[in-house]
């Protein structure tokens, strides 16, 4: 079976307000921009897959996919994933860093032709991943209590935060004032977003870029609000004070998300950097890759889950990866009302998928491949480039 087409949609969500998350230079979000992919074969099946593309790159995947990848792809065999994920990994050393989303719709055809899921077709047998409910912005204590109790109320039990104020006091607070409101029984993390820090600025030019020593003092101080983890306290490459920090901390540290190719996934493991590794299926690697990645993480008794902060589609092709996992314990899953809510971030899925209110966990769809099906007058009413 080959290759006939691949194909690519910018799609422009629009928010109901600004939206302003910790992690971005550039300030106010006012739109969610997606690229969806589709990968049709000459039997007429079409694997699809989709993810976030922040800062505006949006066009530069479109116009990779169009002029680099369907030259490359067009005509091969779908079955050879080996040759496919070399494939991506060429154009993202050349071209374009991120292209796994690709392999995405691939392995999506792939299921869809064998009549499985991909956890399945993987070897997984959860059919479902407890969600914590993953927050974007930096906001004060009093207003993170309420968010916080709301997605309690929705069923969520884990919540993660994102720090990033001017001192440790301010980010403790934060966490403090949510540990008491929701108790000892809901997991809470904590993402401090430091990975890319070398070049982030605030929106008023200031940058705020934390020292080994204010991770290690932040970790100390989280270690008695009972934290799951400290999430991207330090840069992205620097593989020595991250090593020396995993060591230190009484609290676990995470990372991995922004960290791009198998070759600096297992650097990271290698030199131990962190207790749990955080690759994303269409930001880090090509997700079978991944789910070979998880082998590793496992075999030196370190965790793995992944990072999914992405539209409906991304965290589609992330929680088959999480649930093809020996042992994932959380599927990140992206949530700050009134912004980051499912009617917004999964416009583009005929059926969102949504955690149980009962039990916080998100069912893995049972259908072929990522077993989601496209809303495909929603894709055509936001999409604003095609190729």
């Amino acid at each position: 079976m080959k290759i006939r087409d691949v194909r690519a949609s910018l799609v422009e969500i629009p928010y109901p307000r600004p939206f302003v998350p910790s992690w971005a230079p550039e300030g106010e979000h006012r739109t969610m921009a997606a690229v969806i992919v589709e990968v049709e074969t000459d039997s007429g099946v079409v694997g699809v897959s989709g993810g976030d593309m922040g800062h505006g790159s949006g066009p530069l995947l479109l116009a990779t996919i169009r002029d680099v990848l369907r030259p490359l792809l067009v005509g091969h065999d779908l079955f050879a994933t080996e040759h496919i994920a070399n494939r991506l990994r060429y154009t993202a050393q050349y071209f374009f860093p991120r292209p796994w989303v690709v392999g995405v719709a691939v392995w999506d055809a792939v299921g869809k032709v064998c009549g499985r899921p991909l956890y399945q077709l993987w070897g997984g047998t959860a059919d479902e991943i407890p969600a914590y409910a993953s927050f974007g912005e930096v906001r004060d204590p009093a207003r993170r209590v309420d968010d916080a109790l709301a997605a309690v109320a929705a069923g969520f039990r884990g919540i993660k935060l994102r720090v990033h104020s001017a001192t440790v006091a301010e980010d403790l607070r934060q966490v403090a004032a949510v540990r008491e409101a929701v108790g000892p029984d809901v997991m809470l993390a904590v993402d401090a977003n430091q990975a890319a820090s070398r070049w982030r600025y605030a929106p008023d030019g200031s940058r705020l870029i934390w020292t080994y020593e204010r991770a290690l003092t932040t970790a100390r101080e989280l270690s008695d609000l009972d934290v799951a983890w400290l999430e991207e306290p330090l840069p992205r490459h620097d593989y020595q004070a991250q090593r020396r920090l995993t060591a230190a901390a009484p609290v676990p540290i995470a990372g991995g998300e922004h960290n791009r190719g198998f070759a600096e996934l297992v650097r990271l493991l290698e030199d131990d950097c962190f207790d749990i590794y955080q690759p994303d299926a269409n930001e880090s690697e090509e997700i079978h890759a991944l789910r070979q990645f998880g082998t590793m993480v496992a075999a030196r008794h370190r965790r793995i889950i992944p990072h999914a902060w992405a539209t409906g589609l991304g965290i589609a092709g992330n929680l088959q990866l999480c649930a093809s996992l020996p042992s994932c314990e959380w599927l990140e899953y992206p949530f700050d009302p009134p912004v980051i809510v499912p009617e917004v971030f999964q416009v583009m899925l005929a059926e969102p998928l949504l955690p149980d209110p009962a039990t916080g966990a998100v069912r893995v769809p049972t259908a072929p491949g990522l077993g989601v099906t496209l809303d495909r007058a929603a894709i055509d009413r936001l999409t604003v480039q095609r190729v």
